[in-house]
């Protein structure tokens, strides 16, 4: 008697926990790749202008000064350059500003700032913008709000 016979025809099963670990592994890419994207321009939650002379940002070369939380506490940027909310960091972001200023001295510059921030952690942002102005030699410079569409907002 032949042991073949007694243990019956064979079964072909699918292993699928490789396909599971593919599938988890292509899900944390596009969870990484989704941050990466982000970080150009971070989130930060505008409060809405009631008054009637504010205008769309448009097209005109402005700097950008974003004050932003995070979890160490307040960063400054412009454009991609972050600094530390700390005396250094400020004076850099001054240095920034003052050397764009002397290139175009009518360029304006817009505060973007989480409408859940208090005042005194937007302040170090507008002395640091009028520290530059004095290192530039302007008198004065432009300090802007503006109302910003969805399609200027992904631009900036």
């Amino acid at each position: 008697m032949s042991f073949l016979h007694t243990r019956g025809t064979a079964r072909i099963d699918a292993n699928m926990t490789p396909l599971i670990d593919l599938a988890f592994l292509l899900i944390v890419f596009f969870i990484l790749v989704a941050r990466m994207g982000g970080e150009q321009v971070p989130p930060v939650a505008l409060p809405s202008p009631h008054h009637a002379a504010t205008s769309s940002a448009g097209s005109r070369p402005r700097l950008t000064v974003n004050v932003m939380t995070s979890g160490e506490g307040t960063i400054l940027s412009l454009g991609a350059k972050r600094f530390p909310d700390d005396d250094g960091g400020r004076r850099a972001l001054a240095d920034a500003i003052a050397q764009r200023i002397r290139q175009d001295s009518t360029l304006p510059v817009d505060i973007r700032a989480d409408r859940t921030l208090r005042y005194d952690k937007v302040e170090p942002a507008l002395r640091a913008i009028a520290q530059a102005a004095s290192q530039a030699g302007t008198g004065r410079v432009t300090i802007r709000v503006c109302a910003l569409d969805e399609q200027t907002a992904k631009h900036e």
